[in-house]
């Protein structure tokens, strides 16, 4: 029996018995009063019910989390960033990601030794963690002082994707994929 079984059967359990024991004199002869007595219980055990799954709704939609990128491309300074931002009123935990390129999945180490081929540069690439609600998580930073091979590494990176798996507080799983050029 689901939830909702289990309260109407309470609901027509609780009506029956009060009728036994406030009336004393039960029988089945039914009466008009009666019929409208226990359809007003069944309408306000049903309209009770709807509300509480109402407020269930309501209740997981305000701890969910709403994960988006962010990307920032400076091409004066030559600065790239690439942050994943949670805009919604829950945390997102167990954040994984992957890095998929035309040529397959890429570990952090293998991103990071085809960017550093581009040319001198700082970089930073963030870790799987959890992003609390309003805050973000930094995956790719980098500064460059070459302008060709900034624009050439901002080409290699429209060619990979990023696919993020997290959950809320209340495990449910999200999948997203995104695009590493705005």
């Amino acid at each position: 029996m689901c939830k909702s079984d289990k309260a109407i059967l309470l609901g027509v359990s609780l009506i029956f018995i009060g009728g036994i024991i406030v009336g004393q004199t039960f029988s089945f002869e039914v009466k008009l009063s009666d019929l409208i007595a226990t359809l007003v219980a069944i309408i306000t055990f049903y309209y009770a019910f709807q509300g509480l799954q109402h407020n269930k709704r309501i209740y997981q939609n305000s701890i969910k989390p709403v994960i988006e990128r962010f990307i920032s491309v400076d091409n004066e300074k030559y600065v790239y960033n690439f942050l994943l931002k949670n805009y919604g009123t829950g945390s997102a935990i167990n954040l994984k990601y992957k890095i998929q390129s035309d040529a397959g999945e890429l570990s952090h180490k293998d991103l990071q030794d085809k960017l550093l081929l581009f040319g001198d540069m700082e970089l930073e690439i963030g870790a799987e963690l959890g992003i609390s609600p309003n805050s973000s998580l930094n995956i790719i930073t980098m500064k460059m002082s070459n302008e060709a091979s900034f624009t050439e590494v901002i080409k290699y990176l429209g060619t990979i994707e990023l696919h993020v798996n997290f959950s809320s507080i209340q495990d449910d799983v999200q999948y997203k994929v995104f695009s590493l050029t705005p």
